[in-house]
């Protein structure tokens, strides 16, 4: 009887373990995958698009201004002269063959534009027959080249831009500005020609004319 009794403890025992087991053995389930962070990226190419929406609006007014009063802004006035500065020594350290140009400014403006375009005339010279006129704008600004009162033959410069590097100035309150328009021409005239350079656009521009020996 002794004997019956720890075999039938003992069975107990082993179906105690086995409920155990399977109520709280089993594995919990896998844990879910973080979800990927959303993108910054479109909300960066909107303050982008943003961004660049306030400069054009910014330089709009400031062309529209200096049009309408005839008077370039100071501070843009001051960023287009530093850029002929630049101009002017890239224009002197041009090389053919190894060899300078010897390209030397015979003119420079820096001028408001408005409904009427502006006529600048340039005294002939013995020295060279070949001049480069280049012009710089914020806004539409484009020249042309006259001999007496008919446009000369010209074609464009090819130093329009390449003057500088790269064709950009910096405003203060609106910041760089590195889509500047520019137009320009080569002319060859005879020794001592005069010729008249007129120039239309919206707001200040910077013009320069440079004679090849």
């Amino acid at each position: 009887m002794r004997s019956s009794s720890l075999s039938v403890s003992f069975s107990l025992a082993l179906g105690s373990l086995t409920v155990l087991s399977a109520c709280g053995g089993a594995p919990p389930p896998p844990a879910e995958a973080p979800k990927p962070a959303a993108s910054a990226a479109p909300a960066a190419k909107a303050d982008a698009k943003d961004a660049k929406a306030t400069k054009t609006a910014a330089l709009d007014a400031l062309v529209a201004g200096e049009a309408a009063k005839g008077v370039c802004d100071p501070a843009h006035q001051a960023a287009l002269e530093k850029l002929l500065v630049e101009v002017e020594a890239g224009m002197k350290g041009k090389q053919a063959d190894g060899k300078p140009i010897g390209f030397t400014m015979v003119a420079k403006r820096v001028m408001p534009l408005g409904s009427s375009a502006r006529s600048i005339e340039l005294a002939g010279s013995a020295r060279g027959t070949e001049v480069h006129v280049l012009a710089y704008g914020v806004h539409g600004v484009s020249l042309d080249v006259l001999v007496g009162k008919a446009a000369a033959t010209t074609l464009r410069s090819p130093h329009q831009r390449s003057a500088a590097s790269p064709i950009a100035i910096q405003l203060p309150t609106i910041g760089a500005v590195d889509e500047l328009e520019s137009d320009s021409r080569q002319v060859t005239l005879e020794p001592n020609q005069p010729i008249v350079v007129k120039l239309t656009g919206e707001g200040c521009v910077a013009m320069a004319a440079f004679l090849k020996p």
